[in-house]
């Protein structure tokens, strides 16, 4: 069950901050294996409630660890991502550290989906 992967600019946009503003250079390393693992369609991480999305469509966030500051997954890498089971695709929406950010509102991701997928 093979799943295609699609990268949206957001992503792109913080995977630059992140090794750019933060010398996280480790941080594409640290999600390969992650990716890796949804391209055969392990849906890993916390299926995300309350999106009001169709039945075949869910929202993920998996955490990771951020080798480039030698921090455990608690205070890594939060990867949010948007799955339509039916089409076997898969967005990468945003990561974040959770050093910078706690949580991201739900009605942000949905504005993520609407603008990407």
């Amino acid at each position: 069950m093979n799943y295609s992967i699609f990268i949206t600019p957001q992503f792109k946009k913080d995977i630059k901050y992140y090794k750019n503003k933060k010398k996280y250079y480790k941080i594409t390393n640290d999600l390969d294996e992650i990716i890796e693992e949804l391209k055969i369609g392990n849906l890993l991480g916390n299926k995300i409630p309350n999106l009001n999305l169709k039945e075949e469509e869910s929202v993920y966030k998996v955490r990771t660890i951020n080798s480039s500051i030698k921090v455990g997954k608690s205070n890594g890498f939060r990867l949010i991502y948007y799955v339509i089971k039916n089409n076997k695709e898969i967005y990468l929406l945003t990561v974040f550290s959770k050093k910078d950010h706690n949580n991201i509102p739900n009605s942000q991701i949905v504005k993520l989906i609407k603008r990407y997928c």
